[in-house]
């Protein structure tokens, strides 16, 4: 009887999940926040409550999931194999990444230029005068970077001195890195003393999935909850204010995702509608919440079940890329930059482009389990070298920052997820396992 009310459970939450209900919970939350009602204000606690449900189960999820995958590349003698096609893959994802966000950035400046006007827009929002922008901004930068100056910095912001400080504050390198050598640990013990406890973290690694089959129900709820209060903390007024740097993100993480959607399509040999119809909820999921590691389990369920792509890669690289590769932010500080710098005046020289993808690809890493404002404190590493002003950058990125954190989710789900499906181009799918 139990049995029966779980796999109910589990039918209706697929349900709810297909993407008619996605599509208009989205459009629902959009709607609300951009209408800016003042009943929005008691959506909050409840979107923060969904995101709460799905904290639960993600740790046990990835200290079942990365030890298994050790396990599975070990075994299969195919390790090395498949770390070099994910390294590979991943190396020239990234510099793809970069060249798109340049091009686009510039077409769209170019297309729709920064002038006076714009300035003085800028400029009234912070209570400047119409011909200079006055920086007295109520978030103190100094504030900020004291804020991030007190992680770690160093090897040691990965290094899991004490893993049970990092399970607690979620510190997801850490907890990666310990998950990598205890899941090593017991591939090797299980050989010397024929003592296996990975068939019980199959069987916790399937209740975590199941436990997310059931929060799933309340997806719908959730989306509208979390997007409608991020949509109307923005505003119609700000956004056409900063008109060209939104479209410029926009532009850029559409081609991003396109272009990533039709690689998983030639990788995985299924049409484009179906790999977009599957992502629907993984990225419906990672534009609500804007945690990109909280998507890990329905993104890894999309793969390997869903469009049946080779387990090994994705069960190997979505935990750890979700927790670490930013492709977001990676756009994000260099869009920022060619923005901060056409506002200026300041113009990119060849070099300095070059320059500024490898200061933000550096920089991304520093925002691991950084979110809001303090996940903008390593754009000034980006901007610095090249004179522009972070002070100038940072109450823009504020503003922009609910609706750009939604995208940034979208495209590192994405590109992780390609990356997974590439670096199995040669491998068998997954198997289909009946109901």
């Amino acid at each position: 009887m139990i049995f029966q009310k779980s796999s109910s459970l589990t039918n209706l939450s697929k349900q709810i999940n297909r993407p008619l209900f996605t599509i208009i919970a989205v459009i629902v939350g959009v709607w609300l926040g951009y209408m800016q009602f003042p009943f929005l204000k008691y959506l909050r606690p409840i979107g923060e409550f969904y995101v709460a449900l799905l904290q639960i189960c993600v740790l046990p999820f990835l200290m079942a999931t990365i030890p298994l995958a050790v396990r599975s590349a070990l075994m299969s003698g195919t390790a090395s194999a498949v770390t070099g096609r994910l390294i590979g893959w991943l190396i020239a994802t990234t510099a793809i990444v970069m060249l798109i966000s340049m091009l686009a950035s510039l077409c769209v400046f170019h297309f729709v230029p920064t002038d006076e006007n714009l300035a003085r827009r800028i400029g009234a929002m912070f209570g400047g005068s119409g011909s200079h922008i006055d920086m007295e901004f109520a978030l103190s930068p100094q504030s900020v970077r004291g804020e991030g100056g007190a992680h770690e910095a160093g090897l040691m912001t990965i290094i899991p001195t004490n893993i049970f400080s990092a399970l607690s504050s979620g510190n997801s390198p850490q907890v990666i890195v310990f998950l990598f050598l205890f899941g090593a640990g017991l591939v090797l013990t299980e050989r010397k003393e024929g003592i296996s406890v990975f068939t019980a973290l199959r069987h916790i690694q399937s209740a975590c999935i199941l436990i997310f089959d059931w929060f799933n129900l309340l997806i719908p709820i959730g989306i509208v909850a979390l997007i409608a209060p991020n949509i109307a903390l923005l505003g119609p007024d700000a956004l056409s204010t900063l008109g060209p740097f939104v479209l410029a993100f926009l532009v850029t993480s559409t081609l991003l995702v396109t272009l990533s959607m039709l690689c998983m399509s030639m990788a995985l040999r299924v049409r484009p509608k179906q790999i977009f119809v599957a992502f629907m909820a993984p990225l419906a999921l990672a534009a609500a919440t804007r945690n990109t590691l909280l998507c890990a389990p329905t993104a890894l369920e999309t793969m390997t079940d869903v469009l049946h792509a080779p387990k090994e890669p994705c069960e190997l690289f979505i935990p750890i890329g979700f927790a670490v590769v930013r492709f977001g932010n990676i756009v994000h500080f260099i869009v920022a930059a060619l923005f901060v710098g056409n506002l200026t005046g300041h113009t990119f020289s060849g070099i300095e482009m070059l320059l500024l993808g490898t200061f933000s690809f550096i920089s991304s890493f520093a925002t691991i389990g950084l979110a809001g404002l303090p996940g903008l404190v390593p754009l000034a590493a980006v901007l610095r070298p090249f004179g522009l002003s972070y002070e100038l950058a940072l109450p823009l990125m504020i503003i922009a920052d609910p609706i750009i954190s939604m995208i940034r989710a979208v495209i590192n789900v994405t590109l992780n997820c390609q990356i997974s499906a590439l670096a199995g181009l040669g491998q068998s799918r997954s198997e289909v396992i009946p109901d």
